[in-house]
């Protein structure tokens, strides 16, 4: 895939903040926090070798030209260190939802019966007991960079 000009100036912008070359991009939706309620914006997760970072992006639609909006875009933006997670699995993602809204502790692993039939979510878990929960579109990459 042919990147344009714009999307060079774009990933070399996030090689300058993050200080280090980024080695992986996906597009994702962070779907949320354990026990912290629903985020589900949808945008990109990329990474160096020692840091994740995910930025969502301002969603627009045909009815934006002809209406004012109500709220004022803010942005946002999260990271964590590669270190302090413990593991990825993936999960189904209504497990994921009921974790996140704190009905129960722990996500169930997607198993393939149940993946026919149940979207699927990926759990990041961390050193905290905390866990993130994504939509990733290109998730075996992130598998191996957390190596977990």
């Amino acid at each position: 895939m042919e990147e344009n000009n714009e999307t060079i100036e774009f990933w070399a912008e996030k090689e300058q903040q993050a200080g280090k070359p980024i080695i992986f991009k996906s597009f994702a939706r962070f779907i949320g926090e354990s026990g912290k309620g629903s985020n589900g914006l949808s945008g990109l997760l990329y990474a160096t070798d020692e840091r994740v970072y995910f930025e969502d992006f301002e969603k627009s639609s045909m009815l934006d030209m002809f209406m004012k909006k109500k709220r004022k875009y803010e942005k946002f933006t999260m990271n964590f260190l590669i270190d302090d997670t413990v593991e990825m699995r993936k999960v189904s993602e209504s497990s994921a939802v009921a974790c996140i809204n704190g009905e129960i502790e722990e996500a169930r692993p997607q198993s393939a019966i149940l993946g026919l039939f149940n979207s699927a979510a990926w759990e990041v878990k961390f050193n905290s007991g905390n866990s993130y929960f994504f939509e990733l579109f290109e998730p075996a990459e992130l598998v191996k960079l957390l190596g977990k």
